[in-house]
């Protein structure tokens, strides 16, 4: 039940926002009592905080299985993409929603921020030894951009009619940053996949 409410409550979150998802409405999505949320969950936070940290642990267990081994940079950060590309475009609101009212979960998200800035100046730092990386590159900077990079399609969602699908947006955006900080080496990697891509589409 508590996997299930989770679930639901986060899909509400997303499509709507979460100011705008009451505990009324999860509980009628879920054929349950409200008390019954409130018997599992403090508040809304607590549900927010839970699916927050739901989906942070898959995302983190999802891509460790990419770094297996003696990994290439490049191939992992395409792998990435493809899979970040894939998850639902949440509704602006909700990130507004967390940053206005719930100062728990931005904790938590801030948190999990610098984790991922950690790791990403790291990986970075593996990708330049492999020569797959510019040498010449301010890897803090680098990290920072990368990190902030994954939510202008979220900012996108401004716009009323946007001339591109979110999918299209956050896989051209990504792609051409990596194949910016790329050695000649790590460039050869990712026009091979674009034409692999190109190819695939076409047929």
């Amino acid at each position: 039940m508590r996997d299930r409410i989770i679930e639901k409550a986060g899909d509400l979150f997303i499509q709507y926002g979460i100011k705008n998802s009451s505990m009324d409405e999860i509980a009628t999505s879920l054929g349950i009592s409200k008390r019954t949320i409130y018997e599992i969950f403090r508040d809304k936070e607590d549900l927010l905080i839970s699916f927050l940290s739901k989906k942070r642990d898959e995302r983190n267990n999802h891509f460790a299985t990419f770094l297996v081994g003696d990994y290439n940079v490049i191939e992992v950060f395409i792998r990435i993409i493809e899979t970040q590309q894939n998850l639902p475009t949440a509704n602006v609101k909700f990130f507004e929603d967390i940053h206005k009212y719930y100062p728990g979960a931005t904790k938590l998200i801030n948190e999990d921020v610098a984790r991922n800035n950690a790791f990403l100046r790291d990986f970075l730092r593996k990708g330049i030894a492999q020569g797959y990386i510019r040498s010449d590159l301010n890897v803090e900077v680098t990290a920072f951009l990368v990190e902030d990079g994954t939510y202008t399609y979220i900012r996108a969602s401004y716009l009323e009619k946007p001339p591109f699908s979110f999918k299209e947006l956050f896989f051209t955006m990504m792609i051409n940053f990596i194949r910016g900080i790329s050695t000649e080496k790590g460039i050869r990697i990712i026009d091979d996949y674009l034409t692999k891509q190109k190819q695939n589409s076409d047929n």
